[in-house]
């Protein structure tokens, strides 16, 4: 998941410590809900501490009803490249079924593309408060790298607001 849409408003606050605006208040619980109707609540969230993220987390998991103590906070999401968002991948409780990501561009889209599509990376384009849902039949989240995953399904705010 890409964090929700941030706020500009204040350009004295450093990058990392920029809120949610309006608009990324109401798409994350939105896509909480989402997550949580369809039957796919992670067993774990491993989300960048920005403060964008850490809302979006907050508000989405509470409106998928995921229990925040399944949160833990990674600060190589926000600092670190794509090999930090595989390795979070990896690092995912062995017997856990589901995991979500909470991160940023242009990481995110990158380490979905990579896993999706091996050395030649298949190009995915998430919006604010996007959701890819990417499915391999790796053994163990070890086994997770580039060319493991296939993109199952994505929804984004815009198109779940039309169909809701």
């Amino acid at each position: 998941m890409r964090h929700a849409k941030s706020s500009w408003e204040d350009g004295s606050l450093k990058d990392f410590d920029r809120p949610l605006n309006g608009r990324g208040k109401e798409d994350a619980p939105m896509m909480g809900k989402f997550i949580r109707d369809i039957g796919y609540k992670p067993g774990e969230v491993i989300s960048s501490p920005a403060k964008r993220a850490q809302e979006t987390t907050r508000l989405s998991m509470a409106a998928a009803e995921v229990d925040p103590n399944l949160i833990r906070w990674n600060e190589e999401l926000y600092f670190g490249n794509m090999r930090d968002y595989i390795a979070a991948i990896q690092s995912a409780d062995k017997n856990l079924e589901r995991i979500l990501l909470v991160g940023h561009n242009p990481l995110i889209e990158n380490t979905a593309g990579i896993l999706a599509g091996s050395e030649h990376k298949t190009s995915v384009r998430m919006p604010t408060a996007a959701l890819v849902c990417l499915e391999s039949f790796a053994e163990k989240w070890d086994d997770i790298a580039p060319g493991t995953c296939q993109i199952k399904w994505m929804m984004i705010p815009k198109v779940l607001k039309e169909i809701i």
